[in-house]
């Protein structure tokens, strides 16, 4: 009997010790993540009017995300990120993606929205059909509506993205400040 308890009791601190050494890891691991998306994640929205933190009026906003080795490395590994950011990071390393940077993107609808993708700006360059790489299904490009959301993949030149370089990004005339990080 006192075997049984010697047993239990190495177990349960065996236990006790795991999770206790795990938890810190997922922290620091959630941490990261956090640290990679807050440099890497531009939010852009479309014909709204900033009071104070709000926007009201929008029509719709895109959450960018630029997608370099670090970030996807951290997505493979462990992510409790929205699925379609695992979906879209089988596109990192693909041919498509050779010389180029990728970007993923949410596009949200609030109101009726016909969506054209050279109106998508990064660094000064405007997207075309080719440089979406994501299946057509999947593209909210044409008429969309309100209450939808949709993700995209898609590359931009290696020379509008320059590490450290402080570039606009977004759609039409709304566009966001971003350092690209190094």
């Amino acid at each position: 009997m006192k075997k049984v308890q010697v047993l239990f009791s190495l177990l349960t601190f065996s236990f006790i010790l795991l999770i206790s050494l795990t938890c810190p890891l997922s922290a620091a691991d959630k941490t990261e993540m956090d640290k990679l998306l807050s440099e890497r994640q531009i939010d852009c929205w479309v014909e709204g009017e900033a009071f104070g933190d709000l926007i009201l009026g929008a029509r719709g906003s895109i959450q960018f995300i630029y997608l370099d080795a670090k970030l996807s490395k951290a997505i493979a590994e462990k992510s409790d990120l929205a699925s379609w950011v695992d979906d879209l990071n089988q596109y990192y390393g693909s041919t498509e993606t050779r010389k180029k940077i990728l970007f993923i993107a949410n596009l949200e609808s609030n109101k009726p929205w016909t969506v054209e993708e050279e109106k998508i700006s990064v660094g000064g360059y405007h997207l075309t059909k080719k440089d979406v790489i994501s299946s057509s299904w999947k593209n909210p490009f044409g008429t969309v509506d309100a209450g939808t959301n949709w993700q995209f993949a898609f590359v931009v030149p290696k020379e509008f993205v320059k590490p450290g370089k402080e570039i606009l990004v977004g759609y039409g005339d709304d566009l966001t400040k971003w350092r690209v990080p190094k």
